[in-house]
């Protein structure tokens, strides 16, 4: 298994991708590269000061036979410790040294992005907004507004599949028009019903499915949209520093969920064209999809996962645009003493109308 860090040309420290500059930074010589620079010198040179493989030959060691096919144990090819990574992992992090490593064959063949998306905001945005979004929650527990929590947002590249497709549909409906109006007798209504038939075509360009089985789809649904015209051509070095991790539902797997966006976006463009009536009830709705394909990319999300009574929350920020989506829990001892201090309160109040009164 081949593991990859990408090292400074000029003092051998490690690269990490700023997400400010889009370039790569050196925090220790200060050193900045920037994409072409970076890909040319080590296009140019072989040397391990620049990138540094375990090889071809490092075996794949079993910690136990429970779940020896879904982690995996190499060797970091900065400080040589044993660093754990389960099957789908594609860029992780020394925990001796804290070097980045990058697993090579997690990326190769099928498993390689198309394109990707570079993170646009930093880890300081992702902390700010969650404490802006904390201070909203006066009765989140406590655990959530720890320091120590709160460092453990970390930047992942989401495995996404783009759907792009031509859809013809048509389309049956019953319709009702209703009028009413008055005399000095009696009120009036009259009711027109009609059929109505509809036929149209639309096309689709890629449609975002995440391809994680660890994702929660309505999580990643909701930090969309992002913004395509920042896809570049994939590069290992944009995952230096982050996370990342590869495809475990294919573009198969993942279809019916874009086939469902687009059926449902197709059916309502036809709907909004049944007008002018009062009541409209769709009786059949036929799409057909072609010319269909699928693109397998990155997208940068923040990402924390705060476990609190035997319940998972996630905080989440889209890494380009800097949309915010996330479930907080209610701290009950503390709604239980608000809701003391306001009877107290009100208690108070009372008395002091009853004495003056």
């Amino acid at each position: 298994m081949n593991i990859v860090s990408y090292k400074c040309p000029n003092c051998g420290a490690p690269l990490k991708f700023n997400a400010e500059s889009q370039k790569w930074d050196c925090e220790f010589c200060l050193s900045s590269f920037d994409v072409s620079t970076l890909e040319k010198i080590l296009e140019e040179s072989t040397s391990k000061e620049h990138v540094e493989e375990a090889g071809e030959d490092v075996k794949q060691q079993h910690l136990h036979e429970d779940f020896s096919d879904k982690v995996r144990v190499f060797s970091c090819p900065s400080c040589g410790g044993q660093v754990l990574a389960d099957e789908n992992t594609a860029a992780t992090f020394c925990i001796f040294c804290h070097n980045p490593a990058i697993i090579e064959e997690n990326l190769s063949g099928s498993f390689r992005p198309a394109q990707i998306i570079p993170f646009k905001t930093k880890k300081e945005d992702a902390v700010n907004a969650f404490r802006k979004l904390c201070r909203k929650r006066p009765l989140l527990p406590n655990l959530f507004r720890q320091q120590t929590n709160i460092e453990k947002i970390t930047g992942l590249y989401v495995p996404f599949w783009l759907y792009s497709g031509h859809a013809d549909a048509s389309l049956r409906a019953n319709a009702q028009r209703i009028s009413r109006w008055s005399d000095s007798s009696y009120n009036y209504t009259k009711t027109d019903y009609y059929q109505v038939f509809r036929r149209g075509n639309m096309d689709f360009n890629k449609v975002p499915v995440d391809g994680s089985k660890k994702m929660d789809n309505n999580l990643m649904d909701s930090l969309e949209p992002f913004q395509y015209a920042d896809l570049k051509d994939f590069s290992m070095a944009y995952l230096s520093g982050y996370l990342a991790e590869k495809y475990d539902e294919d573009a198969h797997q993942s279809y019916p969920r874009a086939k469902e966006r687009m059926t449902e976006t197709t059916k309502q463009k036809l709907r909004q064209t049944i007008q002018p009536y009062d009541a409209v009830q769709i009786l059949d709705f036929a799409p057909t999809f072609s010319k269909e394909k699928a693109d397998y990319v990155l997208l940068p999300v923040w990402m924390l996962n705060t476990r609190y009574k035997d319940k998972d929350y996630l905080f989440a920020m889209n890494g380009q645009t800097g949309k915010i989506v996330g479930n907080l829990p209610i701290s009950i001892p503390k709604l239980i003493g608000w809701f003391g201090i306001i009877s107290a309160i009100s208690l108070i109040i009372l008395t002091i109308g009853g004495i003056l009164f």
